[in-house]
C-alpha cells in the first residue's frame, strides 16, 4: 500500500476509533474506498463474481487476489468468501465485518447468500457510519430453499423484447434465492411433426423433457443434432450463469412426454400411454412405455448424460399428465386410463390398476433420482400429487429419501390427509410450495401487502422450501413486490408497512414517496378484489386465447373467417373448438355460465375500479409537481396500473359477454331478451373504450408493461404489431356491435374442408 493511502486509512480509523471530529461523517464506503486487496479463496464461482462487483462498486483501487481459505484477511484487505460447513437444510446467513483500519470480511454460510450479502452492503450499509456496526453485522435468512423464477428465464422462448437473463439471475441472488430452473428451448417452439393446422405442438415449448437435450441409442436421429446441441448449449450457459451468482441450477420438466410417431414406427411394441387431449390434437400422442426395462434404461441414460454435461444440476421438478406428458393407466389422463402391454393384465379391479399405475410412477421418480445421484449424490426429484387421481395414496406412501412433494394451497387445512403428507418428511422427503410475488400477466403491478400475506401463508404450515415467481427486473425495474420477497427472506423485523414506506422514500423522496405508498395501497386492494375468471385470468391462457385483440361482438360468426384470421392463427384452439365463438367455453368444458359472468361483472364494478382509478389519479397528480428524481418511477408505476386496468377490464368484459349473450339466448320473455341485449351492447362499448385506452398506452409508453415478442407474434406473446391488432379489434366491434347474439350449438361437430360430407347432411344423425 502506498504512503498516501496508508495515511488516509489511519486518519479514517482514528476518527472511527476515537469518535472524534464528527465520526458519523465517515461512512463504510469511505473506508472501503481505500482498500487495496480483495481476497478470495476461489473455491466458488460466486466469490469471483462478488469480488469483481465489490471492486467496481466499493473498492475501485483494489486488486483481487486468491488466498488460502483458512486464516484471517491481511491488514487493509477485505476477504470475500463462502464459509461453508453448514448443512444444506440450514437456512444460512451472511455477515459483514469491518475494523477501523479498513480490514474486513464479507462472508456467507452458503454460496447463494454471498451476493445477497454484497447487495445489502452496497445498497444499505455502505452509506452508514462504521460505528453502527459494532465491528460486524450478521443476517440470518428464513428459507433454506427459495427457488426463483420470472416466467421467462426457463418458462418460454427467450425472444422477449428487452429481456436480460443475467439481470434476472442477479436479482434472484439479490433477493436471497437459492435455486433456479435452467432448461429452456433455444428455438421458439419444440420440433414436432403434426398434421397441417394442428396446434398441439405449442404445448411442448415450455418445461422441455430430457430428450430435447440429449439422446440415446433408441432415439438417435429422432431430432436434428443441431437442435439438440443448441438446446444443450443454452442449458449449460444458464447453469453457468446461475452458479456464477451462487444459485443452484435444476430442471423443470413435463415428463414422460410423448415421443414422435417415427419412434413407434421403429419400435411399435414400446408404445405406452396416450397423453394428448383428444379434442386438441388431430393425431394421438403417446409416451414410450415405462413398464418396459429398455425404456427405463433410455431415461436413465439420458439423465446420466445430462448430468455429465451439466454436473451442477441438483434437482428435477416433475410436471406431468398435461402438456403432452403422462403416466400409463393413471386415472387423470385426458383420454382416460390407458397404456402399453406390460403393466396391466385384463380384468383387473380399479384398485389394482391404481396400485400398479402408482408404483410405476414411483419407479420412474426413483430411476431419475438414482441415475442423477451417480454424479450428484444429493440430487432431488420433486413431484405433486395433484396430477394424479386414485393413485395418490400409493405415490404418497412411496415418497422418501430425496423424493419430494409439492403441496397445494389448502392441504394443511385437510385433517384427513395432512398427517400423511407431513409424514413424508420423516422418510427423507421435503415439502415444497409455490408463491406468486406478482400479478398475472401485467408486469410490475404493485401489491406488496398481498405478496407478504402469500409468503406467510405458504410458510405457515411449516414449509421451508418455496418456489417464488417474480417479475423480471429488466422489464420491471421498480418493483416493490420483489422488495417484500427480499425482506421476507432476510428475516427482517421490519413490518411490510415500514418496508413499503422506506422503499418509496428511497425511490421518490419523502413527499412523492407518500403518494406512491398510497397508490400502492389502493392497487393492492384492487388486485385482491378482482374476481377469478376461469382459465382466461391466468398469465399463459390470457395470451393464448387472444382476448386483448379479438373482437367482443354479439355473434362472432357474423365476422368472416378471413377477418378473424389475424388473431385465430395464434390461438390455442382447433378449428372446431367452441371457444372460437363462445367466451364461456373451451374444448368440452363450460368455463363460465351466465350467473358466473354476471358475478364477475358485479364484483369488478363494485370493488375494483374505484381503488384502481384512484391509484392512477394519485400518480397523475403527483407527476405534475414531482421532482426530477421521482418522475421515472411514478411514470413507470402509472403505466403499469393503466395496463392492469385494461387487463382487468377485458377480463370483466369476458364475464359481461357471457352474461349478455347467454342471457339473451336463455331469456324466457322479450323483456328479458331486450335487457340482456342492452347489457351486452354496454359491455361491447366498454371494451371499445378499454381497447382505445390500451392502444393509447401502447403508442406512448416506454415501460415494459407486458412481455412482447422481439421476433414476431406467437401463441405465447403479443408482438410489435399489437397496436395494429387493437385497431382492427375496435373497427370490427364498431361494425358488429348491433348484431343479433348467437352461438352455434353444433360448432364442435364441424369437419375440416377435406371431409366430403356436408354439415347439412350429417347433423341429423
Amino acid at each position: 500500500m502506498n504512503f498516501s493511502r496508508l495515511f488516509v486509512l489511519g486518519i479514517l480509523g482514528a476518527w472511527y476509533h476515537l469518535g472524534a471530529f464528527g465520526a458519523d461523517t465517515v461512512s463504510v464506503r469511505d473506508l472501503l474506498g481505500e482498500v487495496q486487496t480483495l481476497e478470495i479463496p476461489g473455491r466458488y464461482a460466486v466469490e469471483q463474481t462478488v469480488a469483481r462487483e465489490f471492486q467496481a462498486q466499493l473498492a475501485p483501487g483494489a486488486v483481487i487476489r486468491i488466498v488460502p481459505a483458512d486464516g484471517a484477511p491481511a491488514r487493509h484487505s477485505v476477504r470475500v468468501q463462502v464459509a461453508g460447513g453448514e448443512a444444506e437444510s440450514a437456512a444460512g446467513w451472511y455477515r459483514f465485518r469491518l475494523s477501523p483500519d479498513g480490514t474486513g470480511e464479507l462472508s456467507a454460510s452458503h454460496a447463494h447468500l454471498l451476493y445477497a450479502g454484497f447487495c445489502r452492503l452496497n445498497e444499505e450499509w455502505a452509506t452508514r457510519p462504521p460505528s453502527e456496526f459494532g465491528g460486524s453485522r450478521t443476517v440470518t435468512v428464513r428459507i433454506p430453499w427459495l427457488e426463483g423464477e420470472d416466467g421467462i428465464f426457463a418458462g418460454r422462448p427467450r425472444s422477449v423484447r428487452d429481456y436480460d437473463p443475467e439481470a434476472t439471475i442477479r436479482e434472484l441472488a439479490r433477493l436471497g434465492c437459492s435455486h433456479v430452473s435452467v432448461n429452456v428451448l433455444a428455438s421458439p417452439t419444440a420440433i414436432e411433426q403434426g398434421p397441417p393446422g394442428e396446434i398441439y405442438y405449442r404445448f411442448y415449448g415450455s418445461s422441455p423433457d430430457l430428450d430435447q437435450f440429449v439422446e440415446t441409442a433408441l432415439t438417435r436421429g429422432l431430432y436434428p443434432p443441431e437442435y439438440l446441441q443448441a438446446n444443450l448449449n443454452l442449458l449449460k450457459k444458464n447453469a453457468a450463469l446461475a452458479t456464477a451468482y451462487g444459485l443452484t441450477p435444476g430442471l423443470k420438466v413435463c415428463s414422460p412426454r410423448s415421443m414422435p410417431e417415427a419412434f413407434f414406427q421403429k419400435f411399435p411394441y414400446l408404445r405406452g400411454a396416450r397423453v394428448d387431449h383428444p379434442y386438441r390434437s388431430y393425431r394421438p400422442r403417446f409416451t414410450a412405455t415405462l413398464s418396459h426395462p429398455v425404456v427405463r434404461w433410455h431415461y436413465a441414460q439420458m439423465m446420466r448424460e445430462l448430468m455429465e454435461e451439466v454436473p451442477e444440476l441438483a434437482y428435477l421438478y416433475l410436471w406431468t399428465n398435461d402438456s403432452g406428458s403422462g403416466f400409463e393407466y393413471v386415472s387423470t389422463l385426458y383420454a382416460g386410463r390407458n397404456g402399453g402391454a406390460y403393466l396391466i393384465r385384463e380384468w383387473k379391479s380399479d384398485s389394482a390398476i391404481a396400485r400398479a399405475a402408482g408404483e410405476n410412477v414411483l419407479r420412474y421418480l426413483r430411476l431419475l433420482r438414482d441415475a442423477a445421484s451417480e454424479t450428484n449424490p444429493e440430487f432431488r426429484v420433486i413431484a405433486a400429487l395433484s396430477w394424479f387421481g386414485s393413485e395418490q395414496e400409493v405415490i404418497l406412501n412411496g415418497l422418501g429419501n430425496r423424493l419430494d412433494l409439492h403441496i397445494q394451497p389448502g392441504d394443511a387445512a385437510k385433517p384427513a390427509s395432512w398427517p400423511g403428507i407431513k409424514a413424508v418428511e420423516e422418510r427423507g422427503s421435503r415439502l415444497f410450495a409455490s408463491v406468486r410475488a406478482a400479478t398475472n400477466y401485467v408486469l410490475g403491478a404493485p401489491c406488496p401487502w398481498l405478496v407478504d400475506d402469500r409468503l406467510r401463508a405458504a410458510e405457515s404450515p411449516g414449509v421451508r422450501h418455496l418456489a417464488v415467481t417474480c417479475d423480471p427486473p429488466s422489464l420491471s425495474p421498480w418493483n416493490i413486490n420483489r422488495e417484500v420477497v427480499r425482506a421476507f427472506q432476510a428475516g427482517s423485523a421490519e413490518g411490510v408497512d415500514e418496508l413499503v414506506q422506506r422503499t418509496a422514500r428511497r425511490w421518490c423522496g419523502p413527499e412523492d414517496g407518500e403518494a406512491l405508498v398510497e397508490a400502492w395501497r389502493l392497487a393492492d386492494r384492487a388486485i385482491r378484489s378482482m374476481p377469478d375468471v376461469p382459465l382466461y385470468g391466468t398469465s399463459w391462457a390470457f395470451t393464448m386465447y387472444r382476448h386483448w385483440v379479438r373482437p367482443f361482438v354479439p355473434d362472432i360468426q357474423s365476422i368472416s373467417e378471413e377477418d378473424r384470421a389475424y388473431y385465430e392463427r395464434h390461438m390455442i384452439a382447433t378449428f372446431n373448438n367452441p371457444t372460437l365463438i363462445d367466451f364461456g367455453a373451451d374444448a368440452l368444458w363450460q368455463l363460465i355460465d351466465r350467473e358466473q359472468g354476471a358475478s364477475i361483472v358485479s364484483q369488478s364494478d363494485s370493488c375494483v375500479w374505484q381503488p384502481l382509478d384512484r391509484a392512477i389519479a394519485i400518480l397523475e397528480e403527483t407527476l405534475k409537481t414531482s421532482g426530477a428524481g421521482s418522475t421515472e418511477v411514478l411514470e413507470d408505476q402509472r403505466d403499469r396500473l393503466i395496463a392492469l386496468r385494461c387487463y382487468f377490464r377485458t377480463l370483466r368484459n369476458i364475464g359481461g359477454w357471457v352474461a349478455g349473450v347467454y342471457g339473451y339466448l336463455e331469456a324466457a320473455s322479450p323483456e328479458a331478451r331486450n335487457r340482456a341485449r342492452r347489457e351486452l351492447v354496454a359491455t361491447i362499448d366498454d371494451e371499445i373504450r378499454n381497447t382505445g385506452e390500451l392502444l393509447e398506452l401502447w403508442n406512448k409508453t416506454t415501460v415494459g408493461v407486458i412481455p412482447v415478442a422481439s421476433e414476431g407474434e406467437n401463441f405465447a406473446l403479443y408482438g410489435e404489431n399489437l397496436g395494429l391488432l387493437l385497431e382492427r379489434k375496435i373497427a370490427l366491434m364498431l361494425r358488429h356491435r348491433e348484431d343479433t347474439p348467437a352461438i352455434d350449438p353444433d360448432f364442435m361437430w364441424r369437419t375440416g374442408p377435406e371431409c366430403p360430407v356436408s354439415q347439412d347432411s350429417y347433423l341429423g344423425y
